[in-house]
């Protein structure tokens, strides 16, 4: 029974023997199992008693307890449910922003700098999500890179940033992450890297691919090509459109009108110039790539608004219309990201809430809870069985059981009321943990979100206690 308990073995990190002392392990499995079970960081929350949060906090203090042994344990699943399949790693970065509690925080810490506004306190969280290529369900991360700035940051101007070798400069997480990754993902087919504008660094073009692994990059950069008299953006905005597809733009979408938007594709190879300001000479003079445009059609442009425009950069071989499609609708799914980003902060865990007041322990904190925040996404994410995936992903057998013993509970006398989902998948779970959490389960009133799956998540937890109480004294 007490393996069934363990709910932390299937669904979150296992530190069994990380770090040397058996005090650690318990404390870092009992942490990373309340996370998920309790949907918080908040240590006053987490623990039952004054005793556990003083605990939880010297967890987070000992420097036994590392960044890179936490953020190994999170990985490690990764690697093994990736084993054959082809993969897109998607890379990003965000802000923990702590400055609403910032008196309590010592400007001094080295662990804790200014954000991008050069006024908040906090630090920079630099993820990789992994998914599955063929639906975009999230497996996993594969890496997780947290830094801060210095309080006396230079500006760009300050430091000749052009100047600088690309190991001094802050975008190399971008090379840094894709070769962790890819590393850590060698059992996969393949596996393609995705990443945003920031991310068209010609370096990691040069340095990151291999024959299993791929870049998928959005293009910031106008860049010189070889051999053409025009540059990128005006190659590939005279190359042939391939084909054309419907774009659905959601009313009260960011700051476009609703709309189904016709978007024609262009693609054509390319060869990218070596830069001339880079300061690595040793660089090819070019590197051969395939560029994929896809952009609005004036047919359905709205007056005022800018032409949706995506002009990606790939090592893929483009050869058909069908095939940049594919590649478009890779590089869509970095949305999923966002959506981590969104559980972890103030939709979900709230982690910029947590009452650790050193920079160090706040870090270690923050890479412990992008795994639970994953578990809540993946659930949020299948509330329709948009994947087909099976419940063990998140929960363990004993707690399948005791979702199937409490559904009768929560379902009405109409078919409408009834879970419609097949039992033990992720989709007919998180039904039952979205009822858990207020949802009222009619498709009319919209599907739970992720603060009422983290909320039934913790009622779910309190039950599921109960429950084997029931049967190992029963």
């Amino acid at each position: 029974m007490n393996r069934a308990i363990s709910h932390h073995q299937k669904c979150c990190i296992d530190y069994t023997s990380c770090f040397g002392d058996s005090r650690l392990d318990v404390r870092g499995n009992t942490i990373a199992s309340a996370m998920l079970e309790k949907g918080t960081v908040i240590l006053n929350r987490l623990s039952e008693n004054r005793a556990e949060v003083v605990s939880s906090g010297l967890f987070f203090q000992n420097d036994r307890v590392s960044q890179e042994i936490l953020r190994d344990e999170a990985t490690t699943r990764c690697a093994e449910v990736s084993q054959g399949l082809h993969v897109l790693a998607i890379q990003d970065t965000s802000e923990i922003n702590y400055q609403h509690h910032a008196g309590k925080l010592d400007r001094a810490d080295a662990d804790l700098g200014p954000l991008g506004n050069n006024r908040d306190i906090g630090f920079f969280v630099h993820p990789t999500l992994v998914v599955d290529a063929r639906d975009g369900f999230p497996f996993g991360v594969s890496d997780i890179y947290v830094w801060n700035r210095t309080w006396n940051h230079a500006t760009k101007t300050q430091r000749e940033y052009k100047k600088l070798p690309i190991e001094d400069k802050e975008s190399v997480r971008w090379i840094r992450s894709g070769q962790v990754t890819r590393e850590l993902l060698c059992g996969a087919d393949q596996v393609t890297i995705v990443a945003d504008r920031e991310a068209d660094i010609y370096d990691e073009f040069i340095e990151v691919p291999d024959d299993k692994t791929q870049l998928l990059i959005r293009s910031t950069q106008n860049r010189i090509l070889v051999d053409q008299p025009d540059k990128l953006f005006e190659h590939i905005g005279h190359a042939e459109v391939w084909g054309t597809y419907g774009l659905t733009i959601p009313q009260g979408h960011s700051k476009r009108q609703g709309r189904l938007a016709e978007i024609e594709v262009r693609c054509c190879p390319v060869k990218i110039a070596r830069p001339k300001n880079t300061v690595n000479k040793t660089l090819p003079e070019y590197v051969a790539l395939y560029a994929i445009e896809a952009k609005e059609t004036a047919a359905t442009l709205v007056d005022g608004e800018e032409a949706i425009c995506w002009r990606l950069l790939t090592t893929h071989c483009v050869n058909s219309f069908a095939d940049a499609c594919k590649i478009i609708q890779w590089y869509r799914w970095r949305w999923i990201i966002e959506q981590l980003f969104r559980t972890l902060k103030q939709q979900g865990l709230d982690v910029e809430a947590s009452q650790i007041e050193t920079g160090a322990g706040l870090k270690k904190l923050v890479i412990m809870a992008v795994s639970t925040a994953l578990r809540i996404l993946q659930l949020t994410l299948e509330r329709d069985d948009n994947f087909g995936r099976a419940g063990t992903i998140v929960f363990s057998e004993w707690e399948l059981e005791c979702l199937r013993a409490f559904q009768p509970m929560y379902e009405g006398s109409t078919v409408k009321q009834k879970n419609p989902f097949p039992v033990n998948s992720l989709a007919w779970a998180a039904w039952i943990i979205g009822r858990l959490g207020g949802w009222k389960g009619y498709r009319k009133a919209g599907p739970a979100g992720p603060v009422t799956i983290k909320r039934g998540l913790e009622k779910f937890n309190q039950l599921f206690t109960g429950w084997l109480l029931q049967k190992m004294y029963a």
